[in-house]
Parts: structure tokens; sequence; C-alpha cells
């Protein structure tokens, strides 16, 4: 949980002295930010930081969004977002994208944007700095976005296609869901008709002036900023700016900005909504309310208490569910922002078949008790605890936010006035209000929270589960009654056990090790033959990042059992550890960043866990009980089989576990040990086999190595040799994984379905796969492909036949269990539309054997490739993961040096002559979902 991200999202809310009239606070700008407004009235924001070293991120923020579209504009304001990047005028046709990714910046990792009701945000990260030509070249993209977009008729007719093909892809049952309730949750308001991607029948036809017009109107300075976070020079900064915006005119009969209400209700609005495809039937609760306009401390002080309320009744409601003696499967709480000028509190209750108002009644039982009675004072100590925990992890930390996080701050505090403090300062605000939040305070605010006006209850769950959704009148009972009932005051046992109770002393170190390629690095042996690598780094200065491997995995479990191995990790996580079970657990680790899990995966078994330097015995300990005394606990197995009982109830609907399903087939060609998620697995799972699959999968320390990474505390090493050094061991006893030959047959596996659909739309999945010699040069010529045919696939598929939202590509060359290569692709589409752009998929294949990639594509990639490298050397993640894969796959690590030679190897040659080894030595898995009704849209 992020709990200090959820407090400051909660906590900043509106802009300083009023960039706009209706919000303001009184909560002063961090004074490390350089901000003014220029004469056409455009803001801009300037912050130095560096995390990345060397990089900045560039931001620009519309005030505009989908909310001032007129009826018969529906979906301009996404559809502008898109023609941003079609020309402008000192940038034609893509010429941003191109300068950009030459630069190593690339389109969709780096540069994106996006639109919503009420904001257009564009944002260019991870920019070179040292570039001077580039930085300038950025800012000038950021300029034209203003008020110089080109918006040709060619590119806005061409774009129709690309928006037609995210309009099917986005019709998600989620989303059809949300279309059917949105009517009632924003009654009377303009939002109940604006879903930002817009009415089809719009995006078809509307006539090119009303998008200038709607660009003239609205893409202005006096509604825009420019934010800038990075590590730049912020004088030299904000003079450019200067230089290159302030010529930007402003209209001078310029449209007001007015923000639309959701009317006010005393009467309680019910609605429902059915959908062939959703997974779940859920009924929610929302009490909607007012943002408020002007932020100050006492604002500040109710969304801590906000956050501790919702903390509170979550964690009741999870003791509720593991108790398993009721009809929910799953209860939460939280606040939402709905509208610019709304928020809502939210109570979610998701049950067993046929039980929704049943679920209803529990959740709106344990909401009662707490506004009732209030939270009990382990309760508030607790809550205390975990978030000032948090808060002092943040501050430790402090200098490793990233830009782009902090660009975010600052467009919210453009855009909604949410105050932007310094890690002190908000450090400061934040638990100085947690720690004079008393008992009596938080129970007196937990009244005040659930108001009889302003309530909106909506029924959402699958078509077949229609007939038992509640009607108002059952909601409304059931909160009467609840609110009529006598009720006990909540009470919880404590248990005050250590984590561990056996004294354990530090094992001896038998040997040492070097790690090839990784000087800092040291390795040890210990007296068990546990494997230990260890690297100290200062990247953060509160961050430890563990992982450990054995061979073996579930390839050494029987085909029979498979089922029970895919819920093994997941039932002793849930389950607790040595004397505390799931709940205790949690309670005994309040206040403690550490986490420790283990993995179970198909050639493996380990474990993946982080800390900080005061909890890393913590996480040590959690590694240690994971192995000594974990839980199988047969309640929570009962809870997971009724969990998944729910879900098979409308799986058969799901058209993406479908695809899924008939994709993972084909890829093993039908292998027993393919699994799946249906009646066989719910019929075959087993508490004892999963428990014995989990206690003979993690166990002989002397088959690990243990990878520890980050800012490791003096004693570290000492408590590593406590903990792991005392696992029980076996070292005569090595591991290894077994290759069943999970793979598709021979040549060409096609495979074409159809389904039922709600909206007509093809999925296509092409994977090309064959077996190969492993090495870096291999491994990279692959990745490189793949991301060569994205960039072909974005300019032929969805450019210039606007077939596809977007296709995914990805080149991979895997060691285990033996080596093999896999190109594999996956997009969406028109269903009349899927043939041409297979034809199309297949000449780019085929193109690679025969004519040479673009030279300047290749080049982008390469430089892609030295940037992210560049960015990663100075993570923990990217270290702890090299050392891990490194070590499974008896791999060195490349040096700068020879990374870099790596790279420049790679050229159109050695492309070409890889290119055709794979498509003449790979079998191909082809599979293809239609609609069972062809007519799309």
């Amino acid at each position: 949980m992020n709990t200090k991200k959820n407090i400051t999202i909660g906590l900043m809310l509106l802009c300083f002295q009023g960039v706009f009239a209706q919000f303001k606070t009184t909560i002063p700008l961090n004074k490390n930010v350089t901000t003014g407004k220029l004469k056409n009235g455009l803001t801009y924001y300037i912050l130095h930081n560096e995390e990345p070293k060397d990089r900045a991120s560039f931001y620009f923020v519309q005030n505009v969004g989908a909310i001032l579209e007129d009826d018969n504009q529906n979906g301009l304001a996404h559809f502008l977002e898109h023609m941003a990047f079609n020309g402008t005028e000192h940038f034609k046709g893509k010429g941003i994208i191109k300068m950009l990714e030459k630069n190593g910046v690339k389109f969709g990792k780096d540069i994106n944007a996006y639109t919503a009701q009420d904001e257009t945000v564009y944002n260019i990260s991870g920019v070179p700095v040292a570039n001077q030509k580039l930085i300038d070249s950025t800012l000038w993209v950021l300029h034209d976005w203003s008020g110089s977009l080109s918006l040709t008729n060619e590119e806005i007719d061409a774009e129709r296609g690309v928006i037609r093909e995210e309009w099917r892809t986005r019709r998600t049952s989620g989303f059809r869901l949300k279309m059917q309730t949105d009517p009632v949750l924003y009654k009377g308001s303009k939002y109940s008709k604006r879903d930002v991607i817009g009415d089809l029948n719009i995006i078809n036809n509307f006539k090119y002036p009303e998008l200038r017009n709607y660009y003239k109107k609205w893409y202005r300075p006096d509604l825009q900023a420019v934010i800038i976070v990075g590590d730049i020079d912020v004088k030299a900064m904000e003079q450019k700016i200067k230089e290159i915006f302030s010529g930007i005119p402003l209209a001078k009969k310029a449209a007001a900005r007015t923000y639309e209400a959701i009317p006010k209700h005393d009467e309680l609005y019910f609605g429902t909504a059915a959908d062939k495809e959703a997974s779940s039937t859920a009924i929610t609760l929302k009490y909607v309310f007012d943002e408020p306009l002007v932020n100050d401390t006492i604002v500040s002080r109710k969304n801590v208490m906000n956050s501790f309320y919702t903390s509170i009744l979550n964690n009741r409601f999870k003791e509720l569910i593991l108790k398993n003696q009721g009809s929910a499967l799953n209860l939460k709480t939280y606040f939402e922002s709905i509208s610019r000028l709304n928020n809502s509190f939210n109570i979610v209750a998701v049950a067993k078949k046929g039980k929704t108002i049943e679920g209803f009644e529990e959740a709106y039982t344990e909401a009662e008790r707490l506004k009732r009675f209030g939270a009990v004072q382990s309760e508030l100590d607790r809550t205390k605890k975990l978030f000032i925990s948090s808060y002092d992890d943040y501050i430790s930390n402090k200098d490793k936010v990233e830009n782009d996080d902090l660009a975010d701050n600052l467009t919210n505090y453009f855009l909604k006035a949410k105050p932007f403090l310094s890690p002190e300062e908000s450090y400061k605000l934040v638990v100085g209000i947690i720690k004079s939040l008393t008992l009596e305070e938080l129970n007196a605010y937990a009244k005040t929270i659930q108001k009889p006006t302003n309530q909106v209850v909506l029924v959402t769950g699958s078509e077949d589960d229609k007939a038992n959704f509640p009607t108002k009148e059952a909601v409304v009972n059931v909160m009467k009654k609840v609110e009529s009932m006598s009720l006990e005051p909540y009470t919880k046992k404590e248990n005050n056990a250590p984590l561990i109770e056996k004294q354990l002393k530090p094992a001896a170190i038998k040997k040492t090790f070097e790690v090839a390629g990784i000087k800092d690095a040291k390795g040890y042996i210990l007296e068990n033959d546990a494997k230990i690598i260890v690297l100290p780094t200062t990247y953060s200065q509160d961050q430890i990042v563990f992982s450990a491997f054995s061979k073996g995995g579930k390839s050494l479990v029987k085909t029979e059992d498979l089922t029970s191995a895919e819920i093994a990790t997941t039932l002793a996580r849930s389950s607790g550890l040595g004397n505390f079970d799931n709940i205790g657990l949690k309670e005994k680790l309040t206040g403690k960043l550490a986490q420790s899990a283990p993995f179970i995966s198909d050639e493996t078994q380990g474990f993946q866990g982080s800390s900080n330097k005061a909890d890393f015995e913590t996480m040590l300990q959690l590694m240690y009980l994971s192995f000594e005394a974990p839980r199988f606990d047969p309640n929570i197995f009962n809870i997971l089989k009724e969990q998944y009982k729910n879900r098979l109830e409308t799986i058969k609907k799901d058209n993406g576990s479908a695809f899924k399903d008939s994709i993972d087939l084909a890829n093993s060609n039908h292998n027993p040990r393919t699994f799946l998620f249906d009646d066989k697995f719910l019929e075959t799972i087993d508490l004892k086999k999963a428990e014995n699959i989990y206690r003979d999968r993690i166990k002989n320390a002397a088959d690990f190595t243990f990878i520890f990474v980050g800012n490791i505390p003096e004693s570290g090493l000492e408590l590593i040799q406590k903990y792991v050094g005392n696992l029980k061991s076996n070292p005569v006893q090595k591991e290894n994984f077994i290759d069943h030959h999970i793979e598709p047959k021979k040549g060409k596996t096609v495979v074409h379905f159809k389904r039922p659909m709600e909206v007509p739309k093809t999925t296509v999945y092409l994977n090309l796969t064959g077996k190969t010699e492993y090495s870096k040069e291999n491994a990279m010529t692959i990745y490189i492909i793949g991301e060569l045919l994205s960039k072909r696939f974005l300019q032929t598929i969805r450019e210039e036949e606007g077939g596809s939202y977007g296709v995914s590509v990805g080149g991979n060359l895997e060691q285990i269990p033996a080596p093999a290569f896999s190109l594999a692709l996956t997009f969406d589409c028109n269903p009349d539309k899927q043939e041409k752009l297979m034809q199309i998929v297949w000449k780019e294949l085929n193109d690679l054997k025969t004519v040479p990639v673009n030279a300047n594509d290749l080049e982008d990639i390469k430089k892609a490739l030295l940037k992210n490298r560049e960015e990663s050397l100075k993570t923990n993640s990217f270290w702890n993961n090299t050392l891990y894969n490194n070590s499974l796959n008896e791999i060195p690590f490349l040096q700068d040096e020879e990374y870099k030679n790596l790279i420049s190897k790679i050229n159109q040659k050695t492309i070409q002559q890889f290119s055709k080894h794979v498509l003449d030595s790979s079998s191909s898995v082809e599979v293809i979902m239609n609609p069972e009704n062809t007519s799309g849209k």
C-alpha cells in the first residue's frame, strides 16, 4: 500500500492565489519551483530534480477536456490530442516523433498524452539534457501544441480510422457497464454524455472546420501550462520559455472556461447495468460531495482523516471476509474524484452468486458499526504507525522522486490547485496532523462522512445474473434495517508474540567468490551451502531489493497435481506465517517497510522482496518463516475456492479468457501440462497437495542463490548469516528443471474461431518460434527485430490503413528450459479489415529477409537502447534483475563498452540474416478470434 501517495493525493487539492477563480489554497507553492505567468496568460513551472540524472520531463497541460464539447463535437477533444502528433508549424507530418526518436526518446514510452473530461495533458519524458539542440526542439514542440497544429484535411481523415479502432479496443465490458451507469451517477449533468472518445458517427463525419474551430476556441495560452522538471539550469530554462512562448497570441474575445456541476439530490439514485462479458456482480454505494473550493490546513486534516477512516474500515472488511462466514467475497471502501467539482465516498460489495443484497448488508453493517461506535485506540495507533513509517520512507528517499511524478503533481497544482510542497514541508504538515489526531476527533469525523443526501447505488454484473440484481426498494430497506438494528462495538485480540521465537546465531561463511563482470558484488557460501550475492549501492538512500531462486519449479510436479501447484504460493502468502494468521501478521508488520513473497514458476522457485535499511531484518525474518514455518489455512483455501467458483460462473462468456486459452493450447500443442482456468481446475485443486508441493519446492537452502542489492546496513551480512544461514539444507541434493518440450507443433498452427460480442472486434495473435543458439547478440537482434516491426506496423497498419489502434510486437530469446526464440504480435481490428491487415503483417515479416531495414529506424532503436541502459544502471532493480538472470543462466555481465560494441555490431545485414533464420526455421501459431456477427463499425 502506497500510504504516502494516498495521503498526498487526498491532501493536494486546489491553486495558490487562484490560477482559476474556482479554486484557491492558503498553502504556498514549494519555494524550489520557479513559476510565472506570461502576458498572454500562459503559466509555467520549472523545478530542478536529478531523478533520473541528466534527464528532463516536459509537460504541456491544457485545462480543457471533453466536458467543453458541444453535443455535435462529442469526441473532438480526444481527436485533437491525436492530431498533435500529426504535423505542426515547425514539425511537418510525423516530424515530432521522428525528431525525438532520433535522440532515443521513444513514442509510447516517453512521448504520450491523455484526454479526460476536464483536461488534456501531453508529456515528453526522459529527454537527455546534454543535447541543447534537442532541448530547444522539445520546447518548440510544446509551443506548436499551444496553437500551431497543422490539422490538414489528409491527416484528419487518416486519423479517423485510428480513432475508430481505439473506440473498438476500449469498448470493454467495464467500459460498457460504465456507459450504462454514468446517466445515473451524473444525472442532469453533461458528464453523463461525455465518455471522451466520443460518438463514432461524429468521428466519422465531422467537417474539417469543426475541429479547427474547437482548437482555436479552447487551445489558448490562458488555459495552458508548461511544466519542466529535471536536471536543468532553471534560470536558463525560464528565459527560453519567455523567448519561445511569449509570442503566442491570446484571442481578444476568449470563451469563458466554465465548470460543470452535478446537480444535488435528496432522493437516492439507483441504477443497474448488465453485460454478457462482466466478470462479477458488484453493488456500489456512493456518497457524492463537493470538492472544497479553498484548500487550507483544515481540508488537509480532513484528508488525513479520510485516509485513516478508509484504512480502518478496509481492515475490518478484510477480517470479515477471512472469517468466511458470510455472503461477501470482496468488500472495499475508498474516496474517488468523479468530476472537477465533485468527489465521492464509496462502499463496494462483491458477493457469492445470488447473494448480492446479503453481501451489501454485511458491508453496510460494518460501515454503520464504525460510524456508530468509532475506531478503537489500537486501530488508531496502528494506522498512525503505518502512515508515519510510510512518510519516513518517503523523506529518506526524497532524492529518488522521479521527474514524471513531480510533473504530475505540478499538473494537479495547475489544474486543481492541489498543494505542491517540498518533501520536508509535506512531512512536517502531514506527520504533524497524524501525531496530533485523537481518537475522539477521528470518531466524531467518522459520523459526518455518510450523509442522507446525494446517495447513488449502482449494481453491475453479468446478463446471466441480472434476475438476481437487488431492487432499489431492497437496498433502501437494508440500509434502514442496519441503521436501526442493535450492534456490538468492534473488539480485537492482539497477538504480541515475536515473529520468530527461536534463538538463531549467525552461521559461518565457508568461502567467498567473485561475481563475473561486477567487481562491487561479493559472493559468499554459508555453512549450510546457501549461496549469497551482495551488491552494496547508494542509488536509493533507503532501499534494498532482494531475490532468490533455485531450479526445478512446476516442471518437477506431476501433471495431475499442476492445478494444486498453481495455488500453492497464493495459499501460503494468504495464510500468514509462523504463529500469525493473515490478519495477525499484517498487524504485526504495521509500520514495517518489508516484504518477501515466495513464487513457484515453470522452471524455478524463489522469492522477491524489498525493504528499507531499518526493516532489513524483518524482510529476512519473513523469508526465513516462508521456508521454515509456512501456513496453509483451510479457511483461506475455502475462500479461494469460492472466489474461483464465482469467477468460473462468468468466465465462459469472457472473450479475453477464451482468446488466451486458445493461444496457450496452440503454443503448447495441447500439452496436458497446459494450465487452463476451467471447471477441471476447480475440481482438482487440493489443499494438502498444494501444501506438499510448496514444502517440496521451497526447501533446501543449499540449492538456492540469494541476491541482495541496495544500501545494505552495516550489520547486513551478519543478519544474512543469521537467517539464511539457519535455513535447513541438504548440500548433496541438487535439483534441476525438466524440459517437457512444451512448444507448438512443427509447421503452421492456425486457430480461427468465433465468439458472441457486444461490439464486433477481431483479435489477432501471431507467434513465430523455434530453436536457436543463445548468445547476447542473438538475444539483442531478436529484440530489435520486434522494435523494427513495431515501427513499421505503426506506419502501415495504424497510420496508413487506420486498421488498428496499435500492434504490440515482442522479440525474445529465452535460455530456459532450452534456447528458443519467439517473435509474437497481437492487435485488435475491424473484422472487415482482418484479411487485408494479415497480408500486411506477412509482407512486413517477409520483407525482413529480402529488403534491408530502414537505417534511420534501426539507429533510433539503438539510441533508445543505449539511453535506457544509461538510465537503468542507476537503479537497484536493474542490478538485482541482472544478477538474478546472469546467475540463473550462468552468463557474464557486459560492461558499458562491451554493451556498446554489442549494439554497434547489429546492422542491416545482421538483421536480415537473423530474420531469414527466424522466418525459415520457425513454426508459427496464428490465433484469430472473430465475432459471430461480423458487421463491424
